[in-house]
């Protein structure tokens, strides 16, 4: 199913950059770490970056926990509804989920674009701060879409794990 397919490339580079930037991280810090206890200076802007990367780690787990279906979630309500019902309660509940991610992805974007037209920057590093806000919407945005093809096409959603 092509649906299936894209959705499991679309995991597979986003792990893959999450990654990367959680290697990066532990570069960046051990690196500032040597540096400043062997050699005596500090790494200008590591820390600063560290954060960026795990921001983006952070921001692309809560897309990868989406993608497995391994949201923590209260389980407190889940026999008040007849079993016959689930089925259709939990395709409401995507479409119901991709909504407010969409709507949250607006409003992430609407962000960016007031940090880009701001020209705001980074301290330290003086960069600009709208291409690491990326993450933001993007994330959003593809959260919003699993949940949509959750809800169209069902067989898509993964098990829900013990654990979520």
């Amino acid at each position: 199913m092509f649906q299936q397919r894209f959705l499991n490339r679309l995991l597979s580079v986003e792990s893959s950059i999450a990654a990367i930037a959680y290697a990066a991280v532990a570069v960046l810090l051990l690196s500032d770490i040597v540096a400043r206890e062997v050699f005596g200076f500090s790494i200008l802007g590591a820390q600063k970056w560290a954060v960026f990367a795990t921001t983006l780690a952070g921001f692309l787990g809560l897309v990868m926990a989406t993608a497995d279906n391994s949201h923590l979630r209260p389980r407190v309500f889940d026999n008040w509804l007849p079993k016959s019902i689930h089925a259709q309660v939990k395709r409401l509940g995507d479409f119901i989920s991709a909504a407010l991610f969409c709507t949250m992805g607006w409003y992430a974007a609407v962000y960016v674009g007031e940090t880009f037209s701001n020209n705001d920057r980074a301290a330290v590093l003086y960069v600009p701060l709208w291409p690491i806000q990326l993450i933001i919407p993007y994330a959003f945005f593809a959260c919003a879409l699993r949940h949509l093809a959750f809800g169209c096409w069902p067989d898509l959603r993964p098990i829900e794990s013990a654990g979520g």
